[in-house]
């Protein structure tokens, strides 16, 4: 089930993030499946692809200190590819690149460079107090 949710989440960025406009397609089958099929997978993919990883974390005992543990190894990871990817603009793109996404690179986590690693970490921080609320 992860593997079509990420499936349908590589759709959604094919068909969004492209730079074609799908809405330019004449009414017909092709605009359809774009739309509904492709595009509107997205969004599903991603609250099953979050649900089945609420699942697996509720089969352990969730503690404050574990998930902050968790956030902080995160933040290292995410911290480490976005000075990657911000040192490539440098190099090759500098036209893309502004102040507001370089002070984002510094603390991706924190600014929300990438939005589901933030919600994700919110989720990790607040997941032993809905654990405790669950099991009641």
């Amino acid at each position: 089930m992860r593997i079509i949710a990420m499936f349908m989440i590589l759709m959604h960025h094919f068909v969004v993030h492209n730079g074609y406009d799908v809405l330019k397609l004449p009414l017909g089958p092709e605009r359809i499946f774009f739309q509904l099929v492709m595009a509107g997978g997205g969004k599903v993919g991603v609250v099953i692809f979050f649900s089945i990883s609420a699942w697996f974390f509720l089969d352990k005992e969730q503690t404050i200190k574990s998930n902050l543990k968790r956030v902080w190894i995160m933040e290292r990871e995410l911290l480490f590819w976005s000075l990657i990817l911000v040192t490539f603009y440098l190099v090759f793109d500098r036209a893309d690149l502004d102040m507001e996404l370089m002070v984002k690179s510094v603390m991706p986590l924190s600014m929300g460079l990438w939005w589901y690693a933030t919600a994700y970490a919110i989720f990790l921080a607040l997941l032993p107090f809905l654990a405790k609320g669950l099991k009641a």
